[in-house]
């Protein structure tokens, strides 16, 4: 069972090196509207544990606590893991505690600390792994950028314009 749909991320997703500019900014518009895995050290003590079930997944419906895990990589950067999907997770075989988190969500949550992060890595393992440095994650969704990145969706949704012409 699948829990997080991320096909066209995955269908977008090549080494960035391999990119064109506009293959890089729909990957990037993408990204930024995605649902991703991420490892996270949960309080324990702010879950109801006693309605938990062992290895399977839980909802949880109310607020918990949580950090961000994250690593240095060999190049000595502090970098934040993401996942597309279960079967990623599995392939490094990440023996921890993971969430899914919107991107937005996750861009308010590093901003107040972002000095302590330098990048993101979405599939840290896989052929296309993607990195973003934290500072261009962060870029995603400043307001302007991203109303221009909507008029250009508007501008090239083709239905959308039939719809301006009959009208």
């Amino acid at each position: 069972m699948t829990l997080l749909s991320n096909f066209r991320l995955k269908d977008l997703m090549k080494k960035e090196t391999e990119m064109n500019k506009e293959e890089y900014d729909n990957f990037l518009n993408e990204f930024r509207r995605s649902e991703l895995f991420i490892p996270l050290q949960l309080d324990l003590d702010s879950i109801d544990l006693n309605e938990m079930e062992l290895n399977e997944v839980n909802e949880i419906n109310q607020e918990i606590e949580f950090r961000l895990k994250s690593y240095i990589n060999k190049d000595g950067k502090r970098t934040i893991p993401l996942f597309t999907d279960e079967e990623d997770i599995r392939s490094i075989k990440l023996n921890t505690t993971v969430g899914s988190i919107f991107m937005r969500d996750l861009y308010k949550t590093i901003n107040p600390i972002k000095d302590n992060f330098d990048q993101i890595v979405i599939n840290p393992k896989s052929e296309n792994s993607f990195k973003i440095s934290i500072d261009e994650f962060l870029g995603l969704f400043d307001e302007e950028k991203e109303f221009e990145d909507l008029m250009k969706e508007i501008e090239n949704d083709e239905e959308f314009q039939e719809m301006l012409k009959r009208e």
